[in-house]
C-alpha cells in the first residue's frame, strides 16, 4: 500500500475520532538523553541488568510499553535530532551530519504542527542542531552546541541564560519551572533533552563514588578481532576502547585527554608497566563503563522528578511520557565507546512509553518502529492533521494492541560522517545488510543472521548457502529506497548530497554553495 493511500485512511479515521472523541486532548512529555545505550536500562535485561540504577525509566517500561525494536536512521547525534523534529530522513531534512543547517520555516515539523494545535511548546536542554529550527516553540531554552555537564548556558528567546550546577538537575529544574508557569487549561508538549550520557562522561558529585567497589560485566563482544566481519566495516572504525598506536583510542584519552592536553574530567588512569592489551583493554572498559552508568544515574533520577510533579499536578495519567534516546551506543560491544555504525548497539533506540488511557502496562513490543516514526506518532496522539511531507507512520495502533495502518518490514538506515565508513542498509525482523562505500567506490557487504548470531560476528555476505538471503535483502533494500524516495546521489558513499545542504554562513558552506552552482548551469 502506498504512503499516499495509507495518509488518506489516516485522515478519514481522523475525522472519525475527532467527532467522538470530546477528553481533554493529552499533554506528550518526550524525554530524551543522548548516546544513551539501551544494555544501561534495566528493563532492557541486558548483561548489566543486575548493577545498572534506572528504577523511574523501569517503571515507565512496567507501567507502559517497551519498544525491542526502535531503531534511529543515522546514528549521530543531530541528524536523528533533526528527524525526530521533522519526521524526515536526512536526505529531506538535509542535516547528514554534524556540520548542515536545517531551518523549519518550511519544513514540517512536530512543535509548529502541535502548537498551531492548540499546544503549548517548550524545548529544554540539549539541542545541537544548527540553523533556524525552533519555530513552533512557545518557550526555549537550550544548548546549542555539546553544552557544559556543570554550570550550563542555554540560549533562550530574550538571550543567553546561565546556571550554576549539574546539567541533568538544571535541564530539570528548567523544565518544572516552564510547566509550573504554563497555562493549566491547555495541553503541553514539553522536549526535555539531557546531556548525559555524551562523553566525556561527568557524573553528579553525588554519584562520582557509585559503582567503586563493583566490577561491571563485560560484553560478550569485548574481545571482537573483527575477523568474521566485512573489513571495510567494523574494523574500520575508530573509536576502540584500546588500540594500541590509535589517537582515537580511549585508553590514550584517559591518560592524555581526548586532545592530547591531559585533563581527563573524572581523572586520569594509571596503567601499570607490563601490562597485555587485553588488561589494558578492561580497566579503560571498567572507568569507561562505571562513569558513563553514573551519569545514566543522574538521569534517572531527574526522570523521577518529572515524574514526581505529574503525580502531583494531577497530570500522570493524562500525560503521554516518552524516554529515549537519540541513538545507541557501544559500552564495549566490538571493543567500541562510540556509536555511528549500524551495528545494533547504536542503530537501536531505547524507548519506552507510558499513557494508561490507551496503552497496557507491561507490554515488550517487537514491531519495527524508527525514529522518523515519532513526530507522526505525537500528531495522531494530539488527533491534527499530519503534514505531507512527514514520512514516518504513526505507531499509536501498534500501542494499543492493535494492527497498525502500515507494520515496517525493515529500517532503512544511512551514516554519512567521519570515525567509521559511509555505509547504509536495511534492518529486518531476523537480518540487517549492511552495504560499505569506501573511498576508492570499493563496496563491501556485511550480512547478519540476527537470530542465530544476536552479537553480529559473522558475515554471511559471501556465503553461498546464504545467496537467497543476501539477493533477497537487496531488493528489499531497493525497494524501501524507493519507499522513502532517496536517489543514488543522496547515498552515503556519494559527494553528490554534500550539493544539497545548507552550511550556514561558514566558508565551507560558501564553498559547497558555488559548487551547486556550478553544477546546475
Amino acid at each position: 500500500m502506498k504512503k499516499t493511500d495509507i495518509k488518506l485512511i489516516a485522515v478519514l479515521l481522523f475525522g472519525i475520532v475527532s467527532v467522538i472523541s470530546a477528553q481533554k486532548a493529552p499533554n506528550i512529555l518526550f524525554i530524551m538523553s543522548d548516546d544513551h545505550a539501551s544494555a544501561t536500562i534495566g528493563a532492557y535485561n541486558s548483561h548489566l541488568k543486575d548493577v545498572v540504577e534506572t528504577p523511574n525509566i523501569d517503571r515507565l517500561a512496567d507501567e507502559g510499553a517497551l519498544l525491542e525494536n526502535c531503531f534511529c536512521t543515522n546514528a549521530l547525534c543531530a541528524p536523528s535530532r533533526a528527524t525526530i523534529l521533522t519526521g524526515q530522513y536526512s536526505h529531506k531534512s538535509g542535516v547528514y551530519t554534524l556540520r548542515e543547517h536545517l531551518n523549519t520555516k518550511n519544513k514540517p515539523s512536530v512543535a509548529k504542527s502541535l502548537n498551531s494545535a492548540g499546544y503549548q511548546t517548550a524545548a529544554i536542554g540539549k539541542w545541537h542542531v544548527h540553523g533556524d529550527n525552533l519555530n513552533g516553540f512557545d518557550f526555549y531554552a537550550v544548548t546549542l552546541s555539546q553544552g557544559a555537564y556543570y554550570n550550563p548556558s542555554f540560549s533562550t528567546k530574550e538571550g543567553k541564560i546561565r546556571r550554576e550546577g549539574y546539567s541533568s538537575d538544571i535541564i530539570t529544574d528548567v523544565s518544572l519551572e516552564w510547566l509550573e508557569k504554563r497555562d493549566k487549561e491547555k495541553p503541553f508538549y514539553l522536549m526535555t533533552h539531557f546531556k548525559a550520557a555524551h562523553g566525556p562522561w561527568q557524573p553528579a558529585e553525588r554519584h562520582k563514588n557509585l559503582y567503586n567497589d563493583v566490577t561491571i560485566p563485560e560484553p560478550k563482544t569485548l574481545f571482537d578481532d573483527y575477523s568474521k566481519q566485512n573489513p571495510m566495516g567494523v574494523g574500520g572504525t575508530q573509536a576502540r576502547i584500546h588500540e594500541p598506536g590509535s589517537n582515537h583510542s580511549l585508553s590514550l584519552w584517559f591518560q592524555k585527554g581526548k586532545k592530547g592536553k591531559g585533563g581527563w574530567p573524572t581523572g586520569e588512569i594509571t596503567f601499570e608497566e607490563g601490562l597485555s592489551d587485553k588488561e589494558i583493554k578492561k580497566q579503560t572498559y571498567q572507568k569507561y563503563a562505571k562513569d558513563y552508568l553514573r551519569c545514566v544515574k543522574g538521569i534517572d533520577e531527574n526522570v523521577g522528578r518529572l515524574l514526581a510533579y505529574l503525580e502531583k499536578e494531577g497530570e500522570l495519567d493524562n500525560t503521554i511520557i516518552v524516554y529515549t534516546s537519540d541513538q545507541g551506543m557501544y559500552v564495549g560491544e566490538h571493543g567500541l565507546f562510540d556509536k555511528r555504525l549500524g551495528f545494533e548497539e547504536a542503530l537501536r533506540m531505547p524507548f519506552v512509553i507510558r499513557y494508561p488511557k490507551e496503552i497496557k502496562a507491561g507490554q515488550r513490543i517487537d514491531n519495527i518502529v524508527n525514529n522518523v516514526d515519532f513526530a507522526e506518532t505525537f500528531l495522531d496522539y494530539a488527533n491534527t492533521d499530519i503534514p505531507e511531507k512527514m514520512q514516518g507512520y504513526s505507531f499509536r495502533p501498534i500501542l494499543k494492541g492493535k494492527k497498525p495502518l502500515y507494520d515496517r518490514k525493515c529500517s532503512f538506515y544511512g551514516f554519512y560522517s567521519s570515525g567509521c565508513p559511509d555505509h547504509y542498509g536495511i534492518r529486518t525482523k531476523n537480518y540487517k545488510l549492511l552495504k560499505y562505500i569506501g573511498k576508492d567506490k570499493k563496496v563491501g557487504y556485511d550480512l547478519f543472521d540476527l537470530k542465530n548470531d544476536p552479537y553480529e560476528t559473522v558475515n554471511l555476505a559471501d556465503n553461498e548457502t546464504h545467496k537467497a538471503t543476501f539477493d533477497k535483502l537487496n531488493a528489499l533494500l531497493a525497494e524501501e529506497m524507493k519507499n522513502i524516495d532517496i536517489g543514488e546521489e543522496y547515498l552515503p558513499g556519494t559527494e553528490d548530497w554534500k550539493l544539497f545542504v545548507d552550511y550556514g554562513d561558514n566558508l565551507q558552506g560558501k564553498k559547497k554553495n558555488k559548487n551547486k552552482k556550478q553544477k546546475n548551469k
